[in-house]
C-alpha cells in the first residue's frame, strides 16, 4: 500500500493522541489547592481565592480573598474588601459581595446586613425585606419584628407592614433585638477587610525612611542648659483599653487579646532637643525615632477568627496548628515634653508629660504554623485598616539614667469602620543613650 495514503489514514488518529498527551501534561494553573469537601477544593491564584471540583472545573472564580462556609444546600460565602457574597455552586452569583453580614437560610430566607442596616432575602438572592432597618428579629408565626428610626414594626414575609397583628400572633423578639443591637454596635467599629490575600509578596508597599546621624540638636545660652530625659532606649509591654478604659475587646475580636508579656514595644530615639523653661529644673524637650510595636495574639486554628476577619491573615489551612501569630508595626515618633527635675541636672529625679506623634510607616501580620509535621511561617503586609496618624499622651518619671513611662493613645487603633474601636497603650522601662 502506498505510505502516504497510510499515513493520511492514521493521521487523525496520531493527531488525537497527540492533544490528549498535550492535555495530560499541561501544568496546573492553581499556585495552591486545599479540598474543601470531598470533590471540592478551595484554590488559590495570583492571592485571590476560588473554587473549583474534582475535574478542574472553576464553580467560582478567583476572585476574592476568602471563600468559606459551604453548607449542604452548594451554598458558599465569598469575602472581597472585607464585605460578604454569596454563590451557589450550580446556579452562579446569588447575592454580590456587599453585605457586612449574611445569615443561614431558615424557611427559604436569610437574614442580611448591608451598611448597618437588615433585611431578608430568598435562596434566589431576591430581595424580600430591604436592608433598611436598624434592628429585626427572627420570624415566628410569620411575623418578624423590627425597628425603623426608633418604632417598632411587624412584618410579614412578603415585607408587608402589619398594622397591628393579634397579641397571640406577635412574635417575642426583644431578646433577639438586642442581639441585633450588640452586632450593630460592634459593626461600627467592626467588618475587620483586616485587604486583598497576599502570601509573602516582596513586592508589597513600602515606606523608607533616612535618618542623619550626623545632624545634633545643641542649644546654647550663656552659664545655661537644661539636659532633658528623651534620647532613651525603651521596652515596654503592648496592650487594649476599650472606650470605657478596661481591657475589653467586642466579641467579634476576642482573637485580638494580648498575650502581654509577649506583646513588645521597642523605642529608639537616638537624639533630643531640650531648652530650658524656668530657673534650670523645669524645661521643654523634644526627640525623634522609630518605635516597633508587636501585638501577639492567643490563636491555634483559623476558626478563632471571625469570618470577616480572615482576609487580614495570610491564607492557610484550616486543620495547622498555629503557634505564634502577631500584628507588627513600625511608627516615626515626635514626642514633646514638659520636665521637672528635683532639684537640678540629670544626676537627680525627673517627672515629665506631655504628647507623641505617630506616623505608622509600615505594618503587617505573621502566621508561624505547623502543617502535615512541617513547620511553616508567613507574613502579610498590608495597612489592614490601622490609622496612619496617632498621638499619645505620654508620661515618664526616673532617677539619673534609668525611668519608667507610660503612654495612651485617645485615637482608635483603627480607622472608623475598619476594625475595632481600641486605644492602645504601653508601659515599660527607658534607659538613656547620652
Amino acid at each position: 500500500m502506498n505510505p502516504i495514503l497510510i499515513f493520511l489514514m492514521l493521521f487523525p488518529f496520531l493527531l488525537n493522541s497527540f492533544s490528549t498527551d498535550a492535555q495530560t501534561t499541561k501544568p496546573t494553573e492553581w499556585e495552591r489547592k486545599w479540598e474543601m469537601k470531598p470533590g471540592i477544593f478551595r484554590v488559590l491564584k495570583e492571592g485571590q481565592v476560588g473554587l473549583i471540583d474534582s475535574d478542574m472545573r472553576v464553580l467560582i472564580p478567583c476572585q476574592y480573598d476568602q471563600v468559606y462556609d459551604l453548607d449542604e444546600e452548594q451554598y458558599v460565602k465569598v469575602i472581597k474588601d472585607l464585605k460578604i457574597g454569596l454563590y451557589h455552586l450550580e446556579h452562579g452569583m446569588i447575592l454580590p459581595a456587599e453585605y457586612d453580614q449574611i445569615w443561614p437560610f431558615e424557611d427559604g430566607m436569610a437574614k442580611v446586613m448591608k451598611n448597618k442596616k437588615f433585611g431578608y432575602v430568598d435562596k434566589t438572592g431576591a430581595i424580600i425585606i430591604p436592608a433598611i432597618y436598624t434592628q429585626i428579629g427572627a420570624f415566628e408565626n410569620d411575623i418578624a419584628l423590627a425597628v425603623l428610626d426608633g418604632e417598632k414594626l411587624y412584618l410579614d414575609k412578603k415585607g408587608k407592614l402589619l398594622a397591628d397583628p393579634p397579641e397571640e400572633d406577635r412574635p417575642s423578639q426583644q431578646g433577639a433585638l438586642q442581639s441585633d443591637s450588640t452586632i450593630i454596635e460592634d459593626t461600627k467599629r467592626a467588618i475587620i477587610k483586616i485587604g486583598p490575600e497576599q502570601i509573602n509578596n516582596d513586592n508589597t508597599y513600602k515606606r523608607e525612611i533616612t535618618i542623619n546621624t550626623d545632624y545634633r540638636w545643641e542649644y546654647k545660652k550663656k552659664n545655661a542648659k537644661f539636659d532633658g530625659h528623651l534620647s532613651t532606649f525603651n521596652l515596654g509591654i503592648n496592650g487594649f483599653l476599650d472606650k470605657d478604659m478596661r481591657e475589653n475587646l467586642p466579641p467579634n475580636y476576642d482573637f485580638m487579646s494580648t498575650i502581654h508579656e509577649k506583646s513588645i514595644e521597642v523605642g529608639v530615639f537616638p537624639f533630643q532637643h531640650a531648652f530650658r523653661l524656668i530657673g534650670n529644673n523645669i524645661g521643654l524637650v523634644s526627640s525623634l525615632g522609630l518605635k516597633f510595636n508587636n501585638y501577639r495574639f492567643n490563636i491555634e486554628r483559623l476558626s478563632d477568627i471571625p469570618e470577616e476577619s480572615r482576609p487580614w491573615f495570610p491564607l492557610i489551612s484550616e486543620e495547622a496548628d498555629i503557634s505564634k501569630s502577631k500584628l507588627s508595626t513600625i511608627n516615626l515618633s515626635l514626642p514633646l515634653v514638659l520636665e521637672f527635675q528635683i532639684p537640678n541636672g540629670k544626676d537627680k529625679f525627673y517627672i515629665s508629660g506631655g504628647v507623641e506623634g505617630n506616623l505608622r510607616l509600615r505594618s503587617h501580620v505573621k502566621l508561624v504554623y505547623r502543617e502535615e509535621g512541617d513547620s511553616e511561617k508567613r507574613k502579610k503586609r498590608d495597612d489592614f485598616g490601622l490609622n496612619g496618624f496617632r498621638y499619645d499622651f505620654i508620661a515618664r518619671a526616673g532617677y539619673k539614667d534609668f525611668g519608667i513611662y507610660a503612654s495612651y493613645s485617645p485615637v482608635s487603633l483603627f480607622r472608623s469602620n475598619k476594625g475595632p474601636e481600641i486605644y492602645p497603650y504601653t508601659v515599660g522601662l527607658t534607659f538613656k543613650l547620652d
